[in-house]
């Protein structure tokens, strides 16, 4: 097995392992309402053992039955039940015993309880459950709230600084966010995790990305508590069909929230726009590229920089590292690449000729050879966001730098990250560089106490979706609880390091919304991407 391949599967593992994490995590504090196909009611078991000094029942696992039906079934949390039995983190199979401790006298089964359902969080102070006036609607809520799906609270938090800090600032008044992902936890809570440990049942890749950016949002949330956030993240579940899904944007609730963040993709995220823009909310897209979104629309912000954008810091990099070198630029025919071309000659070519150096080469396959320098090093980039393309461009330039020994640097967009046909060996022997919005200081300490704090509560290693759903979640709660609604106009001046996002907006105009551009260089070098700019 090959190296790339050997490193792939390395990764996928560590994928797997992590995810099956993060459904018990998701799971272990949630109450998820019954939908339509509830599997039949779960007996108690009347089996009751003395162990150690304390009671417990001895459940015996069935067939269908899942740690939160069976934590449900004993008024307890599924916390608890895997603090008792830690085989059943890798998932359960039928036959299985289960200690669940006796309720009868335990006051602090309930206390627990009571500290992750349904309550109401203080930081540093002793949780208790409110009566809200009849006419304060948004007093009802619970600090984290999934709508429709889950209802879940945080537990009385200590005041510390384990992830990050903050000023210390007079809170605003309550601030309530909404958290759209695709959760589907109608699925999540049927999965057998042992099958998907073996690899006979697989967690959708939308399921995946919505839990870990949910896991790294919320652990943001739950370092503001403990500092004196006043606000309650309220998460709405939308792998719905298109019916249900507009009956959900008509909860009345949605348009009293200070923030919406999501959809992650789709359609839904444009019916979302629309509904925050009649109800004049601000609105973060989290994941989309384009940036079309943007235009009309000033109350939206998107994080993730658009191919076009990527494409301005590429052309900057190279004409300020490489000015008077061979620029060969690949035409790839394809219209959905021809912005990204132009816009590289765009920025490029001024620079260039005021320099008095030779303008940029547009090539194809077939007038590669003609156009390659054996004088210079050929600069050759790669503007293509089509995968097939971008593996035969690369691939070719390495047979050419193999048969010639010609100089080659390759430079493309960040989507080269996710490209798995391109060979790692490849890569590394065309010196390639590429512009992101993804990229991680890990000598940063900030970083390091994260992923410490991260590796101590999962057991494993965040992922990019993790990372970005806690820069997003930082970043949105920190400015609300700062600037109030006022945050919007002042994203541009709020530029930020996140561990894995920079934070640097840009608005086109005033009746435009808000592009992130935080966009950096980044190398191939032992296998990984690192930042060079």
């Amino acid at each position: 097995m090959g190296m790339k391949n050997s490193f792939r599967l390395q990764v996928a593992g560590c994928r797997l392992k992590h995810s099956l994490l993060v459904l018990a995590i998701l799971l272990s504090g949630v109450e998820v309402s019954l939908s339509q196909n509830q599997p039949s009611t779960i007996k108690k078991s009347d089996k009751i053992e003395t162990i150690d000094g304390k009671k417990f029942y001895i459940h015996s696992v069935e067939k269908g039955q899942t740690l939160y039906s069976i934590a449900r079934t004993y008024s307890t949390t599924v916390d608890i039940v895997l603090a008792n039995n830690q085989e059943a983190i890798d998932g359960l199979k039928s036959g299985d015993k289960l200690k669940i401790p006796y309720s009868g006298n335990t006051e602090g089964i309930k206390k627990e309880i009571d500290k992750q359902v349904h309550a109401q969080t203080k930081p540093g102070k002793e949780t208790k459950i409110k009566t809200p006036a009849a006419d304060s609607a948004k007093k009802q809520r619970p600090a984290v709230d999934l709508k429709n799906a889950v209802a879940v609270s945080l537990p009385a938090q200590k005041k510390d600084s384990t992830i990050a800090s903050v000023d210390n600032v007079k809170p605003i008044g309550d601030i309530h966010v909404a958290l759209f992902l695709p959760l589907d936890l109608s699925m999540v809570e049927s999965i057998d995790v042992g099958k998907v440990a073996r690899g006979d049942e697989k967690i959708p890749e939308d399921t995946k990305t919505g839990i870990e950016f949910y896991e790294g949002f919320k652990l943001a949330f739950d370092s503001l508590r403990r500092q004196g956030f006043p606000g309650f993240l309220h998460v709405y579940d939308y792998n719905l069909d298109s019916a249900s899904f507009v009956k959900l944007m008509k909860k009345p609730e949605l348009k009293e929230m200070d923030m919406i963040v999501g959809p992650l993709y789709g359609k839904k995220f444009e019916w979302m726009l629309k509904f925050a823009k009649a109800n004049n909310i601000n609105i973060v897209s989290p994941a989309l590229l384009g940036n079309n979104m943007l235009l009309g629309n000033p109350n939206v912000s998107k994080l993730t920089p658009s191919y076009v954008t990527q494409t301005e810091e590429l052309a900057k990099y190279v004409t300020e590292k490489y000015s008077g070198q061979n620029i060969i630029v690949f035409n790839s025919a394809n219209p959905k690449d021809k912005p990204y071309l132009n816009t590289f000659k765009r920025i490029a070519n001024p620079v260039l000729q005021k320099a008095n150096a030779d303008t940029v080469k547009e090539i194809t396959f077939t007038t590669l050879k003609n156009f390659i320098s054996k004088t210079k090093p050929n600069i050759i980039v790669i503007p293509s966001t089509n995968p097939s393309f971008v593996t035969e461009a690369v691939n070719k330039l390495y047979l050419q730098k193999q048969e010639s020994k010609d100089s080659i640097i390759v430079l493309g967009l960040s989507n080269f990250q996710e490209i798995e046909s391109l060979d790692f060996g490849y890569l590394k022997t065309l010196n390639t560089l590429i512009s992101s919005y993804s990229f991680i200081d890990y000598e940063n300490p900030e970083t390091k106490k994260f992923i410490l704090k991260y590796r101590n509560e999962f057991r494993t290693d965040p992922t990019q979706h993790v990372f970005a759903g806690f820069d997003a979640g930082y970043f949105y709660l920190d400015g609300l609880q700062k600037y109030g609604n006022s945050l919007q106009r002042k994203l541009p001046d709020l530029r930020q390091k996140g561990i894995q996002t920079e934070f640097n907006f840009f608005q086109t105009d005033i009746n435009s919304g808000y592009e992130n551009r935080g966009v950096g260089i980044m190398k191939f070098e032992n296998y990984s991407y690192v930042r060079v700019k």
